[in-house]
C-alpha cells in the first residue's frame, strides 16, 4: 500500500511542477510562454505515460530520494510563485522555473526507467 502512495505522490508532484513554468510565464508573451507551454505538454505526456508504465512493487532507496528531490523542487517552484506575486512577473523567475521543470521531468524519466531496471 505504501508503494502505491509513494508512486502516486511522485506522479502528481511531477505533474504539478510542470504547470508552474507556464503559470509564471503566462503574462510574458513570446518565447518564455512557448517554453512554459512545451514543458506543460511534455509533462502531461511523460507523466501520463509513466503512470501506466511505472509501478513500484518494492520500495528501493532511490524511490525515497526521488520523492524528496521532487518535493524540494515543488517547494522551490512554489516559492517562485509567491515571489512573483509579491514582486511581479520576472523573466529570471520564468527561466529558473523552466529549468527546474526540465530537471523534474528528467528525474521522473529516471524514476520510470529505474523501476524497470532495479
Amino acid at each position: 500500500m505504501i508503494e502505491f502512495i509513494i508512486d502516486v505522490s511522485i506522479n502528481f508532484i511531477t505533474f504539478a511542477v510542470c504547470f508552474i513554468p507556464l503559470y509564471l510565464s503566462e503574462k510574458t508573451k513570446g518565447i518564455l510562454e512557448k517554453i512554459g507551454g512545451s514543458i506543460l505538454f511534455a509533462g502531461i505526456m511523460i507523466v501520463g505515460t509513466g503512470i501506466f508504465i511505472s509501478s513500484s512493487e518494492t520500495l528501493k532507496s532511490y524511490i525515497y530520494v526521488i520523492l524528496v528531490v521532487q518535493i524540494i523542487i515543488l517547494c522551490i517552484e512554489l516559492i517562485f510563485v509567491l515571489w512573483s506575486k509579491s514582486k511581479g512577473k520576472s523573466t529570471i523567475l520564468s527561466i529558473l522555473s523552466a529549468i527546474l521543470g526540465i530537471v523534474a521531468l528528467g528525474i521522473y524519466i529516471y524514476y520510470v526507467i529505474a523501476s524497470f531496471i532495479y
